[in-house]
């Protein structure tokens, strides 16, 4: 199943549950990520798809920053009242 790059997902499993993330690209059976503090975009978290629930709407139109990231995961955590 392909999965919408820059959609915001939530961490099901491992040493990362249940935080946030941004898809940043998907090979396969696997997504890379990054939250822009402990993964940044130039060393994202490579996990599972199995391991992660996923956004529906892209919160961006092309690659983010770091910094981008950070906040738009922040406004959208809270918008959605996950904090």
């Amino acid at each position: 199943m392909k999965m919408e790059l820059y959609c915001p997902v939530r961490s099901l499993a491992g040493h990362d549950k249940n935080q946030y993330f941004i898809i940043v690209s998907d090979e396969g059976e696997y997504i890379t990520m990054a939250n822009g503090t402990t993964r940044k975009v130039d060393d994202p978290k490579r996990k599972n798809k199995k391991h992660i629930q996923a956004g529906k709407t892209p919160l961006f139109a092309a690659l983010p920053t770091d910094e981008e990231i950070r906040s738009e995961l922040k406004t959208w955590v809270e918008s959605h009242g996950y904090m």
